[in-house]
């Protein structure tokens, strides 16, 4: 048997136990580098990561401390992908029920076609150019239809005829008109 060492102190000897074999040892097996990043779900979008819904791979600090504290992410499992695929059916529909009424929008344009403006002018120019209340105005007392000024996309009119006017009612669906301009 090992003695145990001893070492004078203020008080007495202190004594330092040996160490036994084969009690209260670790011995390691394998090195397995621990993995420094993991796998999220966005749940919004993150400036430097990605959009939500995307599967990212981050530093595990960063998911820990920034992502999920804020409510940005989610570890990756079952449950969240099932949701996070129920939610991108449901923006897929609501893209395309968009994109429908985008198209009915544009069939209305198309029946109607022409539109009429009348302004003061003399001969040739008008006073004044066609603004987008007035031609809206106009759409709406033909066809019903209420657009916004970002859907129309109208080029300075300063004289009597015929022009041609793109409606952008999505990316997918655009519509072109004529505005006849006649002299009051």
């Amino acid at each position: 048997m090992e003695r145990a060492a001893t070492r004078v102190g203020a008080r007495g000897p202190l004594r330092i136990p040996s160490r036994r074999v084969g009690r209260g040892q670790l011995q390691v097996v394998a090195f397995k580098k621990v993995s420094k990043k993991v796998e999220v779900v966005l749940s919004k979008d993150v400036a430097s990561v990605g959009t939500s819904g995307t599967v990212k791979k981050v530093s595990r600090g960063y998911f820990k401390n920034y992502l999920y504290p804020q409510g940005l992410a989610e570890p990756v499992t079952d449950q969240v992908m099932e949701k996070m695929k129920a939610q991108q059916a449901r923006d897929a529909a609501a893209k395309e029920a968009l994109k429908e009424d985008a198209k009915k929008i544009a069939t209305a344009l198309s029946i109607a076609k022409n539109f009429t403006v009348k302004k003061e002018a003399n001969e040739e120019n008008t006073y004044g150019s066609v603004t987008m209340a007035e031609l809206k105005a106009i759409i709406k007392k033909q066809t019903t239809l209420d657009l916004s000024d970002d859907v129309i996309d109208l080029p300075v009119i300063k004289e009597l005829g015929t022009f041609t006017v793109t409606a952008n009612l999505h990316p997918e669906v655009k519509q072109d008109f004529t505005v006849t301009v006649e002299k009051a």
